[in-house]
């Protein structure tokens, strides 16, 4: 296969605190073959991905170090779109049970993405991000399953993040993190899916010159999620 991918972007400045830039590209993942003896020999190759990428976003900066942000748009044309996929050659043997990749016809994806840092005190600074996804599958058809519009698999809705961190200044810190992420189709073979969940991180310490200790606590409530 010859692939052939590149970008082409503009940037300027709106004020001298904010900037902006727009980039169309093209990218592309390799074609392959799967392996397994199981895998049929019509799925045994799959081909090569190709990802037009039309994106255009804002910087913004405040002079005194308080205040920033980003915001970016982006719409995506995906053609012969490699997705990870499953099947079971005899429904009474489970050791046929068979993992692949194959080519969906199309896809598309658009979406937003924002993240915002504000520092009301020298010694506290809070953050935020969030992400907003639509993803669809075009003409794609797995076996007697007519995906057609259905959400692509492992691409949340909405993703999520809040922070919180005190540092004194004279080494000792405090940090918290909340992550949030909307349910999902797990694969393209069956409609299974996820549940949305948020999950709490935390982070505790003491950094010297030379050292620095830290406790932390990843998932701090032992939520369940997938």
């Amino acid at each position: 296969d010859t692939m052939l991918g590149g970008h082409l972007s503009l940037a300027g400045e709106w004020r001298p605190s904010r900037t902006w830039y727009v980039t169309a590209s093209r990218g592309y993942k390799a074609g392959g073959f799967n392996i397994g003896a199981f895998v049929p020999d019509d799925r045994r190759e799959f081909e090569p991905e190709y990802l037009w990428n039309l994106e255009t976003g804002l910087r913004h900066a405040s002079a005194d170090g308080t205040l920033s942000g980003e915001l970016a748009v982006f719409y995506m044309w995906r053609e012969s779109q490699q997705v990870a996929t499953s099947f079971q050659l005899d429904p009474g043997d489970p050791l046929s049970y068979v993992f692949f990749t194959d080519n969906a016809a199309r896809g598309r994806n658009s979406g937003i993405e924002a993240s915002v840092a504000w520092r009301p005190h020298e010694a506290v600074t809070l953050g935020a991000t969030l992400g907003l996804l639509h993803s669809e599958y075009l003409d794609y058809r797995y076996g007697d399953r007519d995906l057609d519009g259905r959400e692509q698999a492992h691409a949340p809705g909405y993703q999520y993040s809040l922070s919180a961190e005190w540092n004194a200044g004279r080494g000792w810190m405090v940090r918290a993190d909340v992550t949030g992420s909307d349910d999902f189709y797990f694969d393209a073979s069956h409609d299974q899916k996820s549940q949305p969940y948020a999950l709490v991180n935390l982070k505790a310490g003491y950094a010297a010159d030379r050292w620095a200790v830290y406790a932390w606590a990843r998932n701090a409530f032992d939520e369940r999620f997938a």
